[in-house]
């Protein structure tokens, strides 16, 4: 008995250590960090970044790691960050976030934190969460959304993993150009709970 138990453990380790999204999802449920069940609850449990204008080549970089506070998906458990931002009722935005290859990006050794953002307001309420345009290029995958405020206020860019296909090769899909969806494009990288990316506001041109 004691020898079938001990080979269970062992197909079991296996199991997970061959399933990355599996292996993942145990450990971020025992994490430390406080975990949000709703967007409201996300906003109030971190400190927002004030969301930085247009930075160039010089954009500030922040971990997305084991460290952060959870936010509960439903279809999965990630870790984010949240940015602010203040926008008058009508004023248009367009928000950028950029994810980075991880360190090393090599070979077939290519590893990004593929990017799910959603736009807030002070209640938690969703603004936007599908991305007005994608494009990647080697080492670097970037997402921008387009809008219009509906009210005067502060609002939230909740930046997190989308864990949902941990593992497998990036894809960017649900996007639309031209009232046309854009066709799924893999990236060529494998997707990664953690990473960097950098989150900024693009100024309105007169």
């Amino acid at each position: 008995m004691h020898k079938f138990l001990t080979l269970a453990a062992c197909c079991l380790l296996a199991a997970c250590a061959s399933d990355p999204q599996a292996l993942y999802q145990e450990s971020v449920k025992a994490g430390n960090s406080p975990m949000a069940k709703s967007t409201l609850e996300a906003i109030h449990n971190t400190q927002a970044i004030p969301l930085p204008l247009s930075p160039g080549l010089l954009a500030e970089q922040w971990p997305i790691g084991a460290d952060e506070p959870r936010l509960d998906f439903g279809s999965s458990i990630s870790n984010y960050r949240v940015f602010s931002l203040e926008l008058k009722k009508g004023e248009r935005y367009t928000l950028n976030v950029d994810s980075l290859c991880n360190k090393p990006c090599i070979s077939f050794n290519k590893l990004a934190l593929k990017p799910r953002a959603l736009l807030l307001d002070a209640y938690g309420t969703v603004i936007a969460h599908k991305p007005s345009r994608a494009s990647a290029v080697v080492g670097q995958i970037s997402l921008s959304w387009d809008g219009e405020a509906p009210e005067d206020g502060t609002y939230y860019l909740l930046v997190a993993a989308d864990n949902d296909n941990l593992g497998e090769t990036i894809v960017i899909d649900d996007v639309w150009v031209n009232n046309s969806p854009l066709m799924a494009v893999p990236v060529g990288m494998q997707s990664s709970p953690f990473g960097k990316i950098s989150a900024f506001a693009t100024p309105k041109k007169d």
